[in-house]
């Protein structure tokens, strides 16, 4: 990464304090050097294997004389039933049953049917199942208390294993632990080539990946994970794209290539929305500058989850802040005012007022307010990670300072102006490029994020080629006050007399407090008869 520095009329530069450009290296996650060609050469590892926590307490379950219930939790990517069954298959040689909807009989038993908790040393059931036939609980409790021998391990996510244990508080005693899906990535290409070779015994279909398409399948987990130096490994998703790739590889050894085209064929079956929206910024149905400036405007970076899928895609939006003489002095969220806004949002906007009165109202009252809106919006928003975004609206507007449109800015902000990290900046810097493709690209355009979320970044080929080629920037700022200077080209502040933003604002504010822009009614009448 470089230093973002700025032209002076007189040939000089001006470097932004804490504002760097990233550069097409700093894009890439660092995988160690490896020693091996393809898959061929290393030795298998199964999902299951990895699970470290998870088979510590299976064999306290089988070893231990007094629990009988072990309670697996997990989120919903992995199939959570088919990997506590193997790990209890590795780690002994048990009987195991996945039971995924036992009816009554099955499970408890009668006269003419045995319980399956009697006839399996180790049976697995959904925690959702419990929750739909709670007064089962009540006799299944019974049930294991008169067979201590009978093990039993429940599965589920954090918000099933919770429900459950409101109605069947004794799980608070039972062993407990996590289904981990993030690996480090240091030694993640051996993980990952461990993978495909336990993937190969089970399936002859899949083929060998050489170094490349395993690194390419790293760089997917890591952007899975949304941190490069983790690993993101939903079992299912990750292994539908091996089988896709050895597909495509039509017989040879599976390349960077199939690994891509394969990774191109999943997002092409769910992502319409995402290219519908795209569809109306072409025909311009959605408004979004990319070039220019304007006062009290700014581009967002926003997410979209598409319902039924979790397709995420990222969708940039035009915010707009608007300033008038007295009020309450505080910023007016209108998405709030509508209801449409979440709490997170609501007290970012809080946020952004309590960072205005920091600075401009801590010794009287201000005597402007200011509103703040999401265009072209008809949908309920939360968050926090437009908080920066509109608080730089906010100052343009009051300063009266034009803002870069060719830029699209994400952060999240404290009261004293300190940018924090947000999650799904991959997205975002991809839906923001997609539309200044679509444009036309001018040089200048990019993106600004947190110093912080730099190690989230894992983007498609074509935004690091961009950036690579130097027609797309992606820049970090720690403060407000570095964001304004690269949207403004001016400084915050200064100690030398030199026109800054802040004064500006104080400008503004004095004048609008001595009534100096007051005009009476009668000159707008005037002035409309000339």
């Amino acid at each position: 990464m470089k230093k973002v520095t700025f032209k002076k009329s007189n040939g000089s530069s001006d470097i932004v304090r804490a504002c760097y450009e990233l550069e097409a290296e700093d894009l890439y996650p660092a995988f160690k050097q490896n020693n091996f060609a393809t898959t061929q050469e290393i030795t298998a590892r199964s999902f299951a294997s990895l699970q470290l926590r998870a088979k510590n307490a299976v064999k306290a379950l089988i070893n231990s004389k007094n629990r009988n219930i072990l309670m697996l939790c997990a989120v919903n990517r992995i199939d959570q039933c088919k990997v506590a069954a193997a790990i209890v298959s590795e780690v002994s040689d048990k009987s195991v049953l996945i039971a995924k909807a036992p009816s009554r009989r099955e499970l408890f038993g009668d006269a003419s049917c045995k319980s399956v908790l009697l006839s399996y040393d180790v049976v697995i059931i959904p925690c959702v199942h419990l929750n739909d036939h709670p007064k089962w609980i009540g006799l299944l409790e019974d049930f294991l208390d008169k067979n201590f021998h009978a093990k039993l391990i429940l599965t589920g996510d954090g918000g099933d294993c919770a429900e459950l244990m409101v109605m069947w508080p004794q799980l608070e005693h039972a062993l407990q632990a996590d289904l981990v899906l993030e690996f480090p990535s240091v030694g993640g290409m051996e993980l990952m080539a461990g993978l495909i070779k336990h993937y190969q015994k089970k399936d002859p279909e899949i083929k060998d990946f050489d170094e490349d398409a395993v690194r390419l399948l790293c760089m997917y987990a890591c952007r899975e994970s949304g941190d490069r130096r983790w690993l993101g490994l939903p079992e299912e998703k990750i292994r539908s794209l091996i089988e896709d790739a050895s597909f495509f590889a039509k017989g040879e050894t599976v390349a960077k290539r199939h690994v891509l085209k394969s990774i191109a064929a999943m997002d092409f079956r769910i992502n319409f929305l995402a290219e519908s929206e795209l569809r109306d910024h072409r025909d311009r149905q959605i408004l979004i500058s990319t070039q220019g400036a304007v006062v009290g405007q700014i581009n967002g970076l926003s997410v979209i989850e598409t319902a039924g899928t979790s397709y995420e895609f990222g969708e940039p939006v035009r915010i707009t802040a608007t300033a008038r003489a007295g009020g309450e002095g505080d910023v007016i969220d209108i998405e709030r005012k509508a209801e449409l806004a979440g709490q997170i949002h609501a007290k970012a906007m809080m946020i952004i007022n309590g960072y205005l009165t920091k600075e401009f109202g801590s010794d009287q009252p201000l005597p402007m307010s200011a509103s703040l809106v999401f265009e072209q919006s008809y949908s309920e928003v939360d968050g926090d990670s437009a908080s920066l975004t509109g608080l730089c609206a906010v100052i343009s507007c009051l300063a009266k300072v034009p803002i870069r449109q060719d830029l699209a800015v994400t952060g999240a902000v404290d009261q004293f102006g300190d940018v924090q990290p947000v999650g799904g900046v991959n997205e975002k810097i991809e839906g923001f490029f997609k539309v200044c493709r679509l444009h036309g690209f001018t040089g200048t355009q990019g993106v600004v994020i947190p110093f912080s979320c730099v190690n989230q970044l894992v983007l498609r080929p074509s935004v690091v080629n961009a950036v690579k080629k130097g027609v797309f920037h992606i820049y970090t700022v720690a403060h407000v006050n570095d964001a304004v200077k690269l949207l403004t080209t001016m400084d915050w502040d200064a100690d030398d007399g030199r026109d800054t933003i802040r004064q500006r604002i104080v400008d503004h504010l004095y004048e609008v407090a001595n009534g100096k822009e007051e005009i009476p009614w009668w000159k707008f009448w005037q002035k409309n008869e000339d």
